[in-house]
C-alpha cells in the first residue's frame, strides 16, 4: 500500500474515533459512572440503554466507513485480497442479476416468466435465461457492484 493511501485510511479512521465513536463511549462510560454512584440505578440504566444504541449505532456507521475506505485503497492499489491476524479481505465481484428494462416488452417475450397470483417476475427463471445466453427482449444482465469480504483464514 502507498504511504498516502495508508496515510488516508488512518485519517479516516482517526476522524470517525474523534467525531463518532470517542463521543458515543464517553456517553457510555458517563452512564456506567451514574449506575455505579446512583442509590436507585433504574434512571441512569436508561440512559446507559441509550449509549449503547448510540454506540451501536455509530460502531454500524464507523465499520461501514471503514469498509468503503480499505475497499478505495485495495482497488487504487490493484490488491484483490489479502490475509491479516488471521483473516482473509478480498474484493469480490457483485452478483449478477436481471435489471428489467421495459416490462411490457418482456411480459410479451416471456409471460411464463411472471407468477401469477399476484403477478410477479421471476427473477431467478429470467437471471438463469439470461445467463445461459438466451436472449429476453425487455431485459438483460448486468452486474452489481464489486463487495469487501472479511472471513476468517
Amino acid at each position: 500500500m502507498s504511504q498516502t493511501l495508508t496515510r488516508d485510511i488512518r485519517d479516516v479512521a482517526n476522524e470517525i474515533h474523534a467525531r463518532e465513536i470517542k463521543p458515543a463511549i464517553d456517553a457510555y462510560i458517563a452512564a456506567l459512572t451514574a449506575i455505579r454512584g446512583a442509590n436507585d440505578p433504574d434512571g441512569p440504566t436508561v440512559d446507559m440503554i441509550l449509549a449503547c444504541e448510540a454506540a451501536a449505532a455509530k460502531l454500524k456507521g464507523a465499520e461501514g466507513n471503514l469498509r468503503a475506505a480499505l475497499f478505495a485503497s485495495m482497488k487504487d492499489n490493484g490488491v484483490l485480497d489479502f490475509e491479516y491476524g488471521g483473516m482473509i479481505a478480498a474484493v469480490r465481484a457483485g452478483s449478477t442479476s436481471a435489471t428489467i428494462k421495459d416490462e411490457k416488452a418482456l411480459r410479451a417475450a416471456a409471460p411464463e416468466l411472471f407468477i401469477s397470483q399476484p403477478d410477479k417476475l421471476d427473477r431467478a427463471a429470467l437471471t438463469k435465461r439470461l445467463k445461459a445466453g438466451m436472449p429476453v427482449a425487455g431485459a438483460e444482465l448486468s452486474t452489481g457492484a464489486p463487495t469487501l469480504v472479511i472471513r476468517r483464514a
